[in-house]
């Protein structure tokens, strides 16, 4: 199995070294992992900075390529936070380092934190929903420069400060401009992610959850990963089971893995 997306200390919000999210990997079956650290930098009212030293991330994911040689495949990953003002800034970086795969994601709308609440003051369910949805459709445009599309439906996460939760929401309403960032990263040949982090958030639910998954693939869709989102020991390589049987029960065969920015396709049923 791929865990495709895990945080460790070189990302703000972590304190899980490198190390020990290999050990975990291996005790969970995972064969290959992708460490993919916060590049955020637009992130107003946070006390954390969202980048890490480019140098010191290499040479350590280098030293545990070698301690963990035919054991487990590393990869010099990055989640990159999306965000007009910060596109030329975000792109030199990725261009100028050496990474494997990259994950665009979507935290920060209208200029305002989703995670502390700040976006859905003065706002009802719907103008939240239809207005993330159109912010992610116009990055997702604008913005090319990652391989998958990261946690989409991230605003699941924090509908309680709208006071709903996302087993009450009809998502088919919003289908029409999710068909739309679909079609875009298709053309593009990127693709999308099953993120497990909504069972950190005990919402018991991935993100996005099977009818986008199915939806992305009815539309043509093949480019496909699944990442933990783990930002400790004890969500590496957790319900990773879960999300191969979202792939599988939305038609598809295959799973995706990087190497050098460009897509590796492995069937699913040979990897069990």
């Amino acid at each position: 199995m791929f865990d495709y997306h895990v945080h460790t200390d070189f990302s703000a919000d972590s304190k899980m070294p490198m190390e020990k999210a290999c050990e975990t990997a291996l005790e969970m079956g995972v064969r290959e992992i992708a460490f993919t650290e916060h590049l955020d930098y637009f992130y107003p009212n946070s006390e954390f900075i969202w980048e890490f030293d480019y140098i010191q991330y290499a040479q350590r994911v280098d030293a545990l390529r070698k301690q963990f040689e035919h054991k487990l495949t590393i990869l010099k990953a990055v989640e990159v936070g999306m965000h007009p003002s910060t596109y030329k800034r975000s792109k030199k970086f990725t261009d100028d380092h050496e990474f494997d795969f990259i994950i665009g994601s979507v935290h920060i709308v209208e200029d305002l934190d989703l995670h502390n609440g700040d976006y859905f003051k003065g706002k009802n369910l719907k103008d939240s929903l239809e207005t993330y949805f159109k912010i992610v459709h116009n990055y997702v445009k604008d913005y090319q420069d990652f391989n998958v599309l990261g946690h989409l439906t991230l605003i699941k996460r924090y509908l309680h400060f709208v006071k709903s939760s996302w087993n009450q929401v009809e998502w088919e309403h919003y289908f029409d401009i999710v068909e739309e960032i679909f079609k875009i990263l298709i053309e593009s040949g990127r693709g999308i992610e099953i993120n497990l982090s909504g069972f950190r958030y005990r919402l018991d639910c991935t993100l996005p959850n099977l009818p986008f998954v199915k939806l992305y693939k009815d539309l043509g869709g093949e480019i496909i990963t699944i990442g933990t989102d783990a930002h400790t020991k004890h969500f590496v390589g957790n319900h990773l089971d879960t999300g191969y049987g979202i792939l599988k029960e939305a038609g598809f065969e295959y799973i995706t893995t990087f190497k050098e920015r460009k897509p590796v396709f492995h069937k699913i049923d040979s990897l069990f």
